[in-house]
């Protein structure tokens, strides 16, 4: 004996189970677009100072993930030029 089961039922319950998965995606991007924004993890940051020992000038710039020094470089600076010695 077959129930009331038809081809319509069949495509309303695929359109129900389709836009199910839409919604779930949809409300899955919004929250991970929420998340990403509110990430408050540790930032990287530049900083760039001037050292001068005696009449030595040296540029420095290093970059910083809170209180640990990732990357330093520094070079001198040419007193007659006023730029970076090559």
């Amino acid at each position: 004996m077959r129930g009331n089961w038809s081809v319509e039922s069949t495509i309303g319950l695929l359109f129900t189970i389709i836009i199910a998965i839409l919604a779930l995606a949809i409300v899955s991007a919004i929250g991970l677009a929420v998340y990403a924004a509110m990430d408050t993890g540790p930032s990287q940051r530049i900083v760039q100072q001037v050292e001068t020992t005696g009449d030595v000038r040296r540029l420095c710039i290093e970059a910083r993930t809170g209180e640990r020094v990732d990357a330093m470089s520094c070079d001198l600076i040419d007193p007659h030029a006023g730029g970076v010695a090559k």
